[in-house]
């Protein structure tokens, strides 16, 4: 028996140290051993043994017993390359500019990356037989089963926990948790552990639809059901999440009939779990709550969380009194610090009856991280109190009189009911993701070095493009797809089993793991870390086995590269790089509109559908703003997160089109990319009140994506979809009235013209405008905006207006919103002598002759069915437009669609009279052309970002400043306000071209005021009067207040 085993082991020697490492990491408490100068991370136990592991590796390499070559070893050495070359390029010439990073733990990260993955060759190498992966199932269930006994031994019989969340715990002091602790079991923290459940959790699920054995089955479900609860002990909100993610992954693989079973039996166990853990829930809830803040009525800034006690609480202590003029002696204050302004002891007779406390320091000077000022939207928050002093509460390391216990500072302060994030995701979002995106801009290809970012990120994706790039980012991901590209090139031919079984589990928990690097920096701990690439060579060494032939993994990658789903991903990064700016923006003008329309929605949200209260019908516009309002409120980072991706998916639905049209990925892919590029329709994505256009754009898209699936395939869903894609554009736009004619003009392009009366008559296309009677006569009957000012149509000037629209549009769309002013002046001229519009519209006609016969020796038919179908997408999108007596940019929006058609032919053509110059010059002459283009757009698209956060930043001034005068009576009185110099625009962008009436309603929250915008100083303070309610605002150039009174009267804008 013993020999059995020796020669089991010396033959599988490999094999062995993996499975000692799978069960040793997850086990042993990160003790240390040994200190690293400049950091609190340790050289511990098993970096010893994963050395010893290692060195028996390369005897067996050197001795040639194994290879390096694995389907991973080009992009493994890839990453480490990049990874080193990234942390010397940082240590040399960007550390020397940074306070707190030191080369020595620099070093120590790059040799704990190349740690990290260095197991996966032990682990791939080991798997030499299909049987060794039921001792890996083994061992996993073993040490999964000893991690939950020593978790519920650390939840109710006191066993220690060994935590690295701080210096002195990583210290090694073993801590005794509290009723309230989230249980870290054996793992450094209760995320690292969350993560590893993650991981295991869809191994053992899928496991369990293979194993026939009732005692191992039976084993494999109290193991699972254990882990859940082990989870919910950790409160992780995130891993909670994704473990369904990944479990939805392997019922969907497993039996997809099951999937329909499996949501309502997952919510039922999610909720009873959650009635029997209620801590996580709680967590949730804590995710946003709300608070008092006292915020410094003169800047908007936060100072801290108030509490109200009694006068009693400051019997016998003492309290000193200051006065602070500006910020700069504020913050001296609240740091204990000595100023100009002296301090004076404040009587006990004079503190009132209900003090406002801020008990803990709550403003961030830049040096030190605040906590829990993760505020959504302060500026907004409605104010409940002014007050012209609080109590502050020295902490005990203050630096001011050690007799004295608190600081009474007087001065202009009102206190707001905010709601604000909790610790956790404040720590996120203003301080670790921060430095991350700091390092990552400092050199973008190559980030700034391992270590250069804070210990902690909280989203490994940063923390990856913060230390190594963009590259680095590529080369870590190429590793990951080359596993699924493996994984997927094996899959149909594996039979279904055990090995099956546990790729499809370790694959979902693999995504999880993926989500999870969002809010975790799960590939950096290092027990998740070793445990995932030891059973990443595990998994791909049972793929390597089942292969029936070799894979060539570069041109694999090569056509993943420029597949659909990497054009997709393509598209999205350069969403974020254009749009992610755009997050930090406030609302404007219109914003304030729909957010009181959601703010004051009816209880019956049918009330949309039956009264539109002599607005436009759009009821879909009013939910989307109901929806948000009453989950995200007034976070205007959430609405314009909402717009970017509405923007992304129509980018994703014109490439989906544009290749059914072009039938060429690369012809439709530039489509897509220049779409996102052009800057003429900007304002429909940095304006919040034009969303609705957006979802119409999508729905419009959707809708003829699946008619054109329908026509291909007969396949009644796509039609019954398409039709509700259809539907849902007359609930967002009235747009959507002309849209399913776009049906129609895909049809013609395939087809003779003479056939236009057929093609209108087909049953499928007639049945697609059911919805738009229904439309008309609900728009009937809910009092809604018809035909009326700018909304209108003038018979007499249709034709002319109908011509200079087009012309206009296609200006905007192919050299942005800068011709929007020529136009407007031009339309000026040729409105005063229509026999000059006359005569350029029969030029224009001829011209456009003219190109007609020209253009049709050099186009084939290909060519002209996609111009007809360009121009006719064009047309339709503008339908209800053309016959205004204006244009405006977010109109062209959908429209561009069309001119992009018509312009990627024109490039074509362009190349192919280049190519007869030969192919590398047609290819750099087209690539300046575009390059210039591109650059052109670029440009202007970032002076309407200009322009947009110029206007955010004046409306958020106004609340500032409107705030600072705010007076108690102001929610309960009715008054009026009046506005002088009311800022229409900011460049491009909107200010107040309305809704300045609605952004005071949420400041003040009072139905009875009344708001004037005045022209004429005289006439405000004669309507004024000697009232002492009624107040006079003049804006100020950045967009603050002046307030007017008869001895205050600045100049104003006439």
């Amino acid at each position: 028996m013993i020999k059995k085993i020796y020669n089991f082991v010396k033959a599988n020697l490999l094999f062995v140290e993996t499975l000692v490492l799978l069960a040793f990491i997850p086990l042993y408490p990160k003790l240390p051993l040994i200190n690293v100068n400049n950091t609190w991370v340790y050289i511990r136990a098993e970096d010893f043994l994963v050395l010893g592991v290692l060195l028996s590796w390369l005897a067996l390499l050197v001795r040639k017993k194994i290879t390096l070559r694995t389907p991973l070893t080009f992009p493994i050495l890839i990453f480490w390359i990049v990874g080193a070359v990234a942390t010397i390029h940082g240590v040399l010439l960007i550390f020397p500019t940074l306070a707190n990073t030191f080369p020595n733990v620099a070093f120590l990260a790059l040799v704990r990356h190349v740690e990290y993955l260095s197991l996966f060759f032990v682990a791939y190498q080991g798997m030499k037989d299909r049987k060794l992966l039921y001792f890996v199932i083994g061992t996993i269930l073993i040490t999964l089963l000893a991690i939950i006994f020593y978790g519920f031994g650390q939840k109710y019989f006191g066993f220690p926990a060994f935590l690295t969340s701080n210096e002195e715990f990583a210290k090694g002091i073993p801590i005794q948790l509290s009723e309230l602790s989230r249980v870290p079991s054996t793992f450094a923290g209760h995320y690292d552990l969350a993560a590893y459940l993650v991981l295991m959790i869809p191994i053992l699920v899928s496991l369990f639809f293979v194993i026939k054995n009732f005692l191992v089955k039976g084993i494999i479900l109290f193991t699972t059901l254990l882990s859940f609860w082990l989870l919910f002990m950790t409160v992780s909100r995130v891993s909670f999440v994704v473990v369904f993610v990944s479990l939805f992954i392997v019922f969907f693989f497993q039996k997809r009939k099951l999937v329909l079973y499996s949501v309502p039996v997952i919510i039922i166990g999610a909720l009873l779990f959650l009635a029997l853990k209620p801590t996580i829930l709680q967590r949730f809830q804590n995710t946003v709550d709300t608070v008092d803040v006292l915020v410094d009525a003169n800047t908007g800034n936060s100072i801290g969380h108030v509490k109200f006690v009694s006068k009693e609480f400051f019997q016998d202590k003492i309290v000193l009194s200051q006065r602070v003029k500006d910020q700069e002696e504020l913050v001296n204050a609240l740091a204990g610090e000595k100023n100009s302004s002296p301090s004076a002891i404040f009587p006990y007779k004079f503190i009132p009856n209900e003090v406002t406390l801020v008990k803990a320091v709550n403003l961030s000077t830049g040096e030190n991280l605040p906590s829990g000022t993760g505020y959504i939207n302060l500026a907004l928050s409605p104010v409940i109190k002014r007050v012209g002093n609080f109590f502050y509460e020295f902490p005990p390391d203050v630096k001011s009189s050690p007799s004295a216990q608190f600081l009474v500072l007087h001065g202009n302060f009102i206190i707001k009911r905010a709601a604000a994030y909790d610790l956790s995701f404040t720590t996120r979002f203003q301080g670790e993701w921060p430095r991350a995106i700091e390092a990552f801009q400092r050199q973008i290809l190559i980030g700034s070095g391992y270590s250069s970012v804070t210990l902690a990120v909280d989203n490994n994706y940063l923390r990856i493009l913060g230390e190594i790039g963009l590259l680095g980012f590529i080369a870590f991901l190429s590793i990951f797809f080359s596993f699924f590209i493996y994984l997927k090139k094996v899959w149909k031919s594996l039979d279904y089993g055990i090995e099956k079984n546990f790729l499809l589990g370790f694959g979902a928990g693999l995504v999880g793991l993926g989500l999870n690097a969002f809010l975790i920096d799960v590939f950096e701990a290092s027990k998740i870390a070793y445990t995932l690439w030891i059973l990443m060579g595990i998994a791909l060494g049972i793929i390597v086995l089942n292969l029936k032939s070799e894979i060539n993994l570069f041109d694999e990658l090569k056509k993943a590269a420029v597949s659909t789903y990497a054009i997709v991903i393509y598209l999205l990064g350069l969403s974020i790089v254009l749009y992610s700016p755009l997050i930090n923006n406030f609302f404007a003008g219109d914003d304030f509109t729909w957010l009181k329309w959601a703010a004051k929605a009816p209880s019956n949200l049918l009330t949309y559908f039956t009264d539109s209260g002599g607005f436009f019908f759009r009821p879909g516009t009013k939910i989307y703003f109901d929806f948000m309002y009453n989950t995200f409120w007034l976070n205007p980072a959430v609405y314009h997160l909402v717009s970017i991706v509405l923007h992304f998916i129509v980018s994703v639905l014109f490439f989906l089109v544009a290749k059914r049209v072009f039938k060429s990925t690369l012809l439709s892919a530039f489509c897509a990319f220049l779409f996102l590029i052009l800057s003429g329709y900007s304002e429909i994505i940095f304006w919040i009140a034009a969303t609705g256009h957006l979802f119409t754009a999508v729905f419009a898209l959707l809708g003829l994506l699946l008619f054109i699936k329908w026509d291909e395939t007969k396949k009644v869903y796509y039609y019954i979809l398409a039709f509700a894609s259809f539907t849902l554009t007359l609930l967002f736009h009235e747009l959507g009235v002309v849209l399913p004619l776009l049906v129609l003009a895909y049809r013609l392009k395939d087809t003779n013209l003479n056939t236009v009366m057929a093609e209108i008559k087909q049953r499928d296309f007639v049945i697609l405008f059911i919805p738009v009677v229904l439309y008309f006569v609900l728009r009937l009957f809910s009092n809604s905006h018809w035909f009326s000012g700018d909304y209108n149509y003038d018979l007499v000037k249709l034709p002319f207006n109908f011509v200079g629209n087009i012309l206009g549009y296609i200006s905007i769309a192919i050299l942005g919103q800068a011709t929007i002013g020529i136009y407007e002046n031009l339309r000026i001229l040729l409105r005063e002598n229509m026999v000059l519009s006359g005569g350029l519209v029969f030029i224009g006609i001829a011209i456009i002759t003219l190109i007609y016969k020209k253009g049709k020796n050099i186009l084939d038919q290909i060519d002209k069915r996609i111009l007809f179908f360009g121009a006719s997408f064009f047309i339709i999108s503008l339908l209800p437009y053309l016959g205004l007596g204006n244009i405006t940019s977010r109109y062209s929006y959908l429209s561009t669609i069309g001119v992009i058609f018509v312009l990627v032919v024109v490039f074509k053509k362009i190349y192919e009279f280049l190519l007869e110059s030969g192919r590398n010059v047609a290819i750099a002459a087209m690539a300046v052309l575009l390059l210039i283009y591109g650059f052109f757009h670029i440009i202007s698209f970032q002076q309407s970002a200009a322009d947009w956060h110029g206007s955010s930043t004046k409306v958020k001034n106004f609340f500032i400043s409107f705030d600072s005068y705010y007076s108690d009576y102001w929610s309960n009185k009715d008054l009026s306000f009046h506005f002088l110099n009311v800022p229409i625009k900011w460049g491009q962008a909107w200010v107040f071209p309305v809704g300045l009436d609605d952004a005071v309603w949420f400041a003040v929250k009072n139905d009875s005021v009344k708001i004037y915008k005045d022209t004429n100083l005289n006439d405000a303070l004669q309507a004024v009067g000697s009232s002492r309610t009624d107040k006079i605002f003049v804006f100020n150039s950045d967009g603050s207040l002046t307030e007017v009174t008869t001895r205050n009267q600045p100049k104003v804008n006439k």
